[in-house]
């Protein structure tokens, strides 16, 4: 079964505002002109209402002065001067007969003696009235005077009324749309030309940005934002070129070599016992090394996209430090590794500190003399602090921005001679930053470098 989707509003944004815009200019329009209309109405009903008591007192007031007898004052006095011709008069007795009757309401028949003094508005007859019931004494005799308006003259005016405002409505809501529809559509123009320009941006085109001019509204802010991320779009996939590059040739390296020594022991090493030990040792050599750079690149891998977990917990950092302090003798014997410090506890991910702490020690040890000297201090004031200094041939000035970038080498030709792969310093970054510290370097070339390190003392697990 084919399911259809039905489409209730247009696609297109500048209709969609168009739209909206009419529908809320129609909301407002409507309810002032019902407003008008509703007002216009009530006030009409509240002259006529005065219209009908002021009828009667006058009537009161001739029939009080009439001289006459009552049936002569009815015909020559009160109703001489009816001042509109939807006015209706009728005076009963005090037996309800009809005594005077100032012309003929057809199919109206109202009672003269209820609601008596108050004016009253009814919808009957296929009409709508207003009228007054009063009465009047003079002497012994009662009267009942009844002054009815017929309101066909007011509604007529409001029914035309209503179908002006009809057509003014329709024709208001109408040049809303046209004017909203060509405002936003010219509003909105650098919309279609960021999307044509978008559309010619690719993973090779990352150099061009939007062009900005105008005034600072909401459009030239997009335009700003979507330029700040293609410079960070360009910077990152800048990284990854560099990144894949740097790393297909660190792996190129041991590949060449493990394959060259394949073929060595292919041609001769059946036959010959020391070429066969030679090459299975160079093999090995190479795998670990191959192994260790893929671990490395595997770790910050995971750290780009999130999925490692610290897992933390609290330690004395000193002591962490003096396991890290015993390992560094033993690989590098002859090196002065001194440690000095306090005891300094930290909720941390234990494993993560201290290979932070092997890849600067690591380091350190490899670019001393033989006898170089390396210190180690652990503290805390604010933070807890780790430092590693050593008297070693120091880093360039120029060079120190970017030693924290993965595969950078200060010197390249030395890096292949120590094992190095310009990852350590880019993993000893992240984890510090990942916990929520900083490190930093000094160094000076031919004296020496000094790493530090700043981690909070106290922090929440993640």
């Amino acid at each position: 079964m084919v399911k259809m989707k039905i489409k209730l509003l247009p696609q297109r944004i500048t209709l969609k505002i168009a739209l909206l815009y009419s529908a809320v200019f129609s909301f407002v329009l409507i309810s002032l002109n019902a407003s008008v209309l509703y007002t216009l109405k009530y006030y009409l009903i509240y002259q006529s209402m005065e219209q009908v008591s002021t009828q009667a007192e006058v009537i009161k007031a001739k029939l009080s002065e009439a001289k006459q007898n009552m049936d002569g004052a009815l015909k020559d006095t009160a109703f001489s001067g009816i001042p509109d011709e939807n006015i209706y008069v009728k005076i009963f007795d005090s037996k309800g007969r009809l005594l005077y009757l100032s012309k003929k309401l057809e199919r109206v028949a109202i009672p003269y003696n209820t609601n008596l003094e108050v004016p009253v508005k009814v919808d009957e007859f296929d009409k709508d009235l207003v009228y007054l019931n009063t009465v009047f004494k003079k002497g012994d005799a009662t009267f009942y005077i009844q002054v009815i308006k017929d309101m066909k003259n007011e509604y007529a005016f409001l029914k035309l009324l209503f179908i002006l405002m009809f057509f003014a409505d329709g024709a208001g809501i109408f040049i809303s749309f046209v004017t909203g529809y060509f405002v936003t559509k010219r509003a909105l123009r650098p919309v279609d030309y960021m999307i044509k320009e978008v559309k010619d941006i690719d993973a090779k085109g990352l150099n061009k940005r939007l062009k900005v001019y105008g005034e600072e509204d909401e459009l030239t802010r997009l335009a700003k934002t979507f330029n700040d991320m293609l410079d960070r779009l360009e910077e990152s996939f800048a990284r990854q070129n560099r990144f894949v590059s740097d790393a297909s040739h660190e792996l190129r390296t041991p590949i060449s070599v493990i394959k060259g020594y394949i073929d060595m022991l292919d041609r001769w090493g059946k036959d010959d016992r020391e070429v066969l030990e030679e090459g299975i040792k160079a093999i090995k050599k190479e795998t670990l090394e191959m192994e260790s750079l893929v671990e490395k690149l595997l770790f910050l891998a995971k750290g780009d996209d999130r999925s490692i977990k610290l897992e933390r917990e609290s330690f004395d950092l000193k002591e962490i430090a003096e396991e890290v302090v015993r390992e560094i003798k033993l690989i590098y014997e002859g090196k002065n590794v001194s440690l000095k410090g306090e005891n300094v506890r930290i909720n941390a991910d234990k494993k993560l500190i201290k290979e932070v702490l092997r890849i600067l020690l690591d380091n350190a040890a490899k670019y001393t003399s033989k006898n170089g000297n390396i210190e180690i201090e652990i503290g805390s004031g604010d933070e807890a602090y780790i430092k590693v200094k050593d008297d070693g041939i120091g880093i360039p000035e120029e060079d120190l921005p970017y030693i924290f970038e993965r595969f950078y080498r200060v010197d390249k030709a030395r890096s292949k001679d120590t094992g190095g792969t310009g990852l350590g310093l880019s993993i000893a970054k992240w984890i510090v930053e990942e916990h929520g510290g900083v490190i930093g370097v000094k160094s000076e070339v031919g004296k020496g470098t000094e790493f530090t390190v700043m981690l909070p003392l106290i922090n929440d697990s993640k």
